[in-house]
């Protein structure tokens, strides 16, 4: 059997308002919906659904589950307009307003002069001492487009620092993870004997604070954003018809140079010398978000959510066509700076899809972290549960 992975450089559906009533001495409300971008009405994938008390975020399809004692409910994401409203008034369907760049204050600058900023506040804005939080992180796998893999993990978490500055190296025990929840879907081996290996736990947190894409032949655009104290920070590199190219841009608060957000997309052309062999496997797309928010109580940013995806071209010998896997990693942490123990009981350097963990069905019915897609709710219902090829099930059905 074949085994290959990725190694990362860097990096709608409108749901029917419902109204639960538990007996927990104050009402718990239940709500489902989903968030578009008001004008095109695009989904809105990773918007924050909180109010002082709860926290949930939307899928990308837009849609989100949000549960709470308390009337209010926010809506933030980098680059919108934070929407206020309460239970009552929720409607099935939320859009978000996109900030406006103010075009009298567009500059061209380097990305030394950002990255500068960034660092000279650097202390001030992040936590940069061990810590405990808890994650939530959901693994899936195309292949030619098509989802073959799936797996939701749950845990707590503890960390050696949140940014990695000159002054730290990554170690093997920078990260331990005490896995609490987990369900998984899908194949172990393609029909090609190929299998794709998942990255593990250690790979995923120490990718996801690499905040730093821009090099000094990079074009930089600075864009504050009307009626707010954002400015967008977009950065392309020099030649964005050469072999291979990177853009993205930040989002950054201007009253402290925090990083609100910071999005990087990298692609990769195959050479002709490579295309024409018989076997070849070359990584093509790596792209990665990355969104922060503040925490009240320690007055610090912390990593809230942040995405990857990645493609690999592969092709083994006897294929006519090559094979294109992508790779999608979601990671969501909430209750930073916590304090709890954490006990270490996987190996958080193995391959994610090669962990076991019991199933537990009541938690992954109530989980409203963040919601299946109807993508992957039709992948889960259409595998039959007699097909030896798939490793588990969830209970949805």
């Amino acid at each position: 059997m074949y085994k290959f992975n990725i190694r990362y450089k860097i990096i709608g559906i409108v749901f029917p308002a419902a109204l639960i009533t538990v007996a927990m001495g104050v009402a718990q409300q239940s709500r489902l919906g989903v968030v578009l971008a008001e004008g095109d009405q695009e989904p809105v994938e990773f918007v924050s659904v909180y109010n002082e008390k709860d926290h949930s975020m939307t899928n990308a399809d837009g849609q989100f589950a949000f549960v709470t004692q308390l009337d209010s409910i926010f809506f933030y994401a980098p680059g919108y307009q934070k929407l206020r409203t309460t239970v009552g008034e929720l409607r099935d369907t939320v859009y978000l307003k996109r900030s406006i760049v103010n075009l009298e204050e567009v500059v061209v600058t380097n990305a030394k002069s950002i990255l500068e900023r960034i660092r000279d506040s650097l202390t001030e804005n992040y936590h940069f001492l061990p810590h405990v939080e808890t994650f939530f992180i959901r693994a899936l796998l195309r292949r030619n487009d098509t989802i073959v893999r799936l797996q939701d993990m749950q845990g707590n978490l503890k960390r050696k620092t949140l940014i990695y500055t000159g002054d730290l190296n990554f170690e093997k025990k920078d990260y331990a993870v005490e896995l609490l929840q987990m369900r998984q879907v899908g194949i172990n081996k393609d029909a090609n004997d190929v299998y794709f290996i998942f990255p593990s736990f250690y790979s995923i947190f120490s990718e996801f604070v690499r905040i730093n894409a821009m090099g000094p032949d990079f074009e930089v655009v600075e864009k504050p954003l009307a009626d707010t104290k954002e400015i967008r920070v977009d950065f392309a590199s020099g030649n964005m018809d050469g072999p291979s190219n990177t853009s993205g841009h930040y989002i950054i608060n201007a009253s402290d140079n925090a990083i609100l957000s910071f999005t990087v997309t990298h692609n990769i052309k195959i050479p002709k010398t490579v295309l024409q062999q018989p076997e070849y496997h070359r990584t093509v797309l790596l792209k990665s978000a990355t969104y922060f928010k503040k925490d009240r109580v320690y007055d610090r940013y912390y990593m809230n959510y942040a995405k990857q995806v990645s493609k690999v071209c592969s092709k083994r010998k006897g294929q006519k066509e090559p094979t294109e896997f992508q790779i999608e990693i979601i990671l969501h942490t909430t209750n930073p700076f916590a304090d709890f123990d954490v006990k270490s009981n996987v190996n958080e350097q193995k391959d994610l899809f090669k962990l076991k963990a019991v199933y537990n069905k009541d938690f992954w019915e109530s989980q409203n972290q963040l919601l299946l897609t109807k993508e992957m709710e039709n992948f889960i219902t259409t595998q039959g549960t007699g097909n030896t090829q798939f490793k588990g099930r969830t209970n949805l059905k």
